[in-house]
């Protein structure tokens, strides 16, 4: 081997070590965003969870006092999964034996990597 072939599998040796280190570079990367979107994902699917329990409590009180209970009804949720949550339900009857409930449960603050907002709305009628 002359000095040339010597110089040139350096040049490899470098270039397959630059190559593997992006590669790995770039599965981090991949490895990290699937594990934001899986959290962002289970914290939209809790917080719709919230919003339900919050439409469930509603219901069950325009239709046990045939009238909108105090709007807007401000309570959060505690205990294991459902930590944290604040729940925000609104009532308004356009008729007498109808009802609008509209219901936002929230978690953490806008801008903060936990944060997640989902907000349901439904019509309740108590006709017999």
């Amino acid at each position: 081997m002359n000095g040339k072939e010597r110089g040139f599998s350096l040049v490899m040796a470098v270039f397959l070590m630059v190559v593997v280190a992006l590669l790995g570079a770039y599965m981090v990367t991949i490895g990290t965003t699937q594990q934001q979107v899986s959290t962002l994902s289970i914290l939209g699917a809790r917080t719709f969870a919230a919003a339900e329990s919050g439409m469930e409590w509603g219901v069950a009180e325009v239709i046990g006092g045939s009238a909108c209970f105090g709007s807007p009804a401000n309570f959060t949720l505690s205990g294991g999964a459902a930590d944290g949550y604040a729940i925000v339900a609104t009532c308004d009857s356009p008729g007498t034996d109808m009802f609008r409930i509209a219901v936002t449960a929230t978690r953490g603050s806008v801008g903060s990597a936990d944060y997640s907002r989902r907000s349901i709305r439904a019509t309740v009628t108590t006709a017999p």
